[in-house]
């Protein structure tokens, strides 16, 4: 019985550093890389104005003038911050917010560096959350989202995440 824990520790131990050898020998894009350090620089100072964030940021790829929707359950009379960047191909990044019907609660299609709609649902309910770059210099811009809520709040909903997430020592700034 002993020896069967032990083997199957090692056998753990062994998967465990292979993929964090692999996670650490990732290599990234110069467009990935932009994006994961406007993130760090966005999640920074959310922090800093009280924030914190309560999703894994989302990153990918987007083709000039066609939605990415991401969907998210948010909670009731919290106050949500949705921010949203792209890489240096990327120009007017445009956010929207849709409720389960589909209707549009609220948008940023400003042209501005980094979009932001701020929102308190009424009701526990998923909503769904588009990114759409108007113009992109190629043919896919690669951009990130990420949803901060007061630091005060308590959720039934939202991700586990560490204190430092390991994404950002991608970012060699």
């Amino acid at each position: 019985m002993d020896t069967k824990k032990l083997v199957l520790g090692g056998v753990g131990f062994v998967l465990a550093s292979a993929i964090v050898a692999t996670a650490a020998s990732i290599e990234l894009s110069l467009e990935q890389e932009q994006v994961i350090c406007k993130l760090k620089e966005t999640v920074e100072a959310q922090e800093k104005a009280g924030k914190k964030l309560v999703f894994w940021p989302l990153i990918g790829k987007i083709k000039e003038r066609v939605e990415v929707p991401f969907t998210a359950k948010l909670s009731s009379n919290t106050s949500y911050t949705i921010l949203g960047v792209c890489d240096d191909n990327c120009s007017d990044l445009n956010l929207t917010l849709k409720n389960e019907q589909g209707e549009k609660i609220a948008n940023d299609e400003k042209e501005n560096d980094i979009p932001v709609i701020s929102f308190t649902p009424t009701e526990n309910s998923d909503y769904r959350i588009t990114a759409r770059p108007d113009k992109c210099t190629t043919e896919k811009c690669e951009f990130g989202m990420v949803l901060f809520v007061p630091k005060s709040a308590e959720l039934d909903v939202a991700s586990e995440l560490p204190e430092e997430l390991y994404l950002f020592k991608f970012c060699q700034k």
